[in-house]
C-alpha cells in the first residue's frame, strides 16, 4: 500500500516536472527571437541549462534531505541514460547525424568532463576544491561556445538560431500551453522547483520502503524520471526529421550535469564514494561517453550517418546491461 502511494507520488512529480519544463521553455522562445544571431551562444547555453534543471534540483534536494547517494545516482544515471536511452532509442527510430564541428566542440568536452570526474574520484573522495574546479570548468566551455558561434558565417548563425528555437519548441511541445511572459517564467520555475522537491522526497521514501542502496534508486528511478522531458523532446525531434536533436541535447545536458550539478553537490558537501561507484559506475559512465563519440567519428570516416540503427541498438543494450548488472550486484 505504502509503495503504491510512493509510486503514485513519483508519477505525479514526473508529470509536474514535465509540464513545468514545457512552460519554462515556452516562455524562453520569445527570448530566443529577441536575441537573434547577436547572442546565439547565450540561447544555446540556455537550452542546455533548461534540459539539466530537473537533474540539478533533484540532486541538490536529495543532498539537502540527507541522501547524497541518491543525488549522486541521479547525476551518474542521467549521463548514462542520455546516451544509452535517449540517443540509443532515437537512433533506432531514425539514423542520426550531427555537425562535426559540434562534436569537436561539445562532444570532446563532454568526454573530458567525464574523465576529470573519474580522475578526481580515483582516491574515492571528492574535496570542495575539486567541486569548485568542476564548477569553474564550465567557464572555458561557455567561452568556447561564444567564440565558436561568434565566428560562424552569418547564414550559419541564422540556421543555428532556428535550431535553438526548434529545440525550445520541442521541449515545450505539448498541450495546455501558457502564454509566454515573465509571469509564465516565474510560475513555471516555481512549479519545477516544487515538482523536483516532491520527486526527491518520493525517491527517498521509495529507498526507505524497498531498502535498496540510494545510488541504485538514483541511477534507475531518479535518472529516468528527471530525463523524461529530454526523452520526449528527442523522440519528437527525431520523428520530425531533426536528426541532430538527440545528440546535441545530450552533449549540452551531460556537460551541465557533470560540471554544474556535480560541482554544486561536491562544493556544498565534500564526500567519499565506495569503490564500486568508482570502478563500476564512474568507469562505465566514461566508457559510454567515449563509445558514443567513437561511433560518431566512425560515421564520418565511412561517410555514413553519424549514428546508425545498429549503433543505437548497441548503446541501448549497453545501458540496459549496466542496469541489470547493477541490480544483480545488490
Amino acid at each position: 500500500m505504502i509503495i503504491s502511494i510512493i509510486i503514485l507520488l513519483i508519477a505525479l512529480s514526473i508529470v509536474i516536472i514535465w509540464k513545468s519544463s514545457d512552460w519554462l521553455t515556452d516562455s524562453l522562445v520569445p527570448v530566443a527571437n529577441r536575441l537573434g544571431t547577436s547572442y546565439i551562444a547565450i540561447t544555446t547555453l540556455i537550452v542546455s541549462f533548461i534540459l539539466s534543471l530537473p537533474e540539478i534540483f533533484s540532486s541538490v534536494y536529495s543532498y539537502l534531505l540527507g541522501h547524497l547517494d541518491i543525488g549522486l545516482g541521479v547525476v551518474i544515471g542521467s549521463v548514462m541514460a542520455n546516451i544509452g536511452l535517449i540517443v540509443g532509442t532515437s537512433a533506432i527510430i531514425k539514423p542520426l547525424t550531427v555537425e562535426k564541428s559540434v562534436v569537436i566542440r561539445d562532444g570532446i568536452f563532454m568526454v573530458v568532463a567525464a574523465g576529470i570526474v573519474l580522475l578526481f574520484g580515483s582516491d574515492l573522495q571528492y574535496s570542495r576544491s575539486e567541486g569548485l574546479v568542476l564548477f569553474l570548468l564550465f567557464i572555458p566551455y561557455a567561452i568556447n561556445v561564444w567564440a565558436f558561434e561568434k565566428w560562424r558565417p552569418k547564414k550559419s548563425q541564422k540556421q543555428k538560431v532556428k535550431q535553438v528555437k526548434r529545440s525550445l519548441s520541442l521541449i515545450g511541445s505539448s498541450k495546455f500551453k501558457l502564454k509566454p511572459s515573465l509571469l509564465t517564467f516565474i510560475i513555471s520555475a516555481l512549479v519545477l522547483i516544487a515538482g523536483s522537491y516532491l520527486f526527491s522526497f518520493s525517491l527517498i521514501k521509495l529507498d526507505e520502503a524497498l531498502q535498496l542502496p540510494g545510488i541504485l534508486i538514483g541511477l534507475i528511478f531518479g535518472a529516468i524520471g528527471t530525463g523524461i522531458p529530454n526523452i520526449a523532446a528527442a523522440w519528437q525531434g527525431t520523428l520530425k526529421g531533426y536528426k541532430d536533436a538527440a545528440i546535441t541535447e545530450t552533449f549540452g545536458s551531460n556537460i551541465f550535469t557533470l560540471l554544474i550539478t556535480l560541482g554544486i553537490i561536491i562544493t556544498l558537501s565534500p564526500f567519499t564514494i565506495q569503490g564500486s561507484v568508482f570502478y563500476f559506475d564512474l568507469t562505465w559512465m566514461i566508457i559510454m561517453n567515449i563509445l558514443l563519440i567513437a561511433f560518431i567519428f566512425k560515421g564520418y570516416f565511412y561517410r555514413e550517418e553519424s549514428l546508425t540503427r545498429y549503433e543505437g541498438v548497441a548503446l541501448l543494450l549497453f545501458y540496459l546491461t549496466l542496469l541489470v548488472i547493477h541490480v544483480a550486484m545488490f
